[in-house]
């Protein structure tokens, strides 16, 4: 019963978490790159997240936001610009 409603809290949690970072619009940043090296790796990362599968589980473990920032961008909100 109690790891039950561990597993819930954490679930939430991470529901919640995904929630809000998918609604506030960003802008990618990494210093010295082009547009076009920006759109070709955006297409790289989520040509890499397609391949991955469909489960939960790689969903949880692959992201776009994840892989654009491995490949050294930050995300910048919009609403502090």
């Amino acid at each position: 019963m109690k790891r039950l409603r561990i597993e819930l809290i954490i679930g939430l949690m991470a529901f919640f978490t995904v929630v809000n970072c998918a609604s506030a619009p960003v802008k990618w940043f990494r210093p010295g790159t082009s547009q076009a090296t920006f759109s070709r790796d955006k297409a790289d990362c989520e040509e890499a997240l397609f391949s991955t599968g469909t489960t939960q589980r790689t969903k949880e473990v692959y992201s776009l936001e994840g892989c654009l920032e491995a490949k050294g961008y930050t995300a910048i909100p919009l609403s502090s610009q």
